[in-house]
């Protein structure tokens, strides 16, 4: 989640927030520009699908236009360091669930494909 809070006394037109991954990281669905008033807030999400348990990196830009601006106007953010290994932490389950869980792990991974062999 990202708040947007405009501070200034102007309207901000076609906000956008632009992230980019690097790493095992990839955003699920493109952001979309809002319009947000003097003094208004906003909550913006973003999903990002994470591949593996290498560590990954999120870029990101705020653009928006102003009133009385020819051009768009780019905030820059830090970068964000993912390590996923932060975030996972040893939990007990019971077979059943665990085997579900596998299934439907190995599932998402398979990747079907018509070969012919000529021998």
């Amino acid at each position: 989640d990202v708040t947007l809070l405009n501070r200034t006394n102007e309207t901000l037109q076609n906000l956008t927030l632009e992230l980019a991954t690097m790493g095992d990281l990839k955003l699920v669905e493109r952001l979309q520009q809002y319009t947000l008033a003097a003094g208004a807030s906003k909550v913006i999400r973003a999903n990002i699908k994470v591949s593996s348990t290498e560590t990954g990196v999120i870029f990101g830009n705020i653009v928006y236009e102003g009133a009385g601006y020819a051009e768009r106007n780019v905030v820059v953010l830090n970068d964000i360091h993912i390590d996923i290994m932060d975030y996972i932490s040893p939990a007990t389950c019971a077979d059943v669930q665990f085997r579900n869980m596998w299934a439907e792990f190995e599932w998402e991974n398979k990747v079907g494909s018509n070969i012919t062999l000529l021998v």
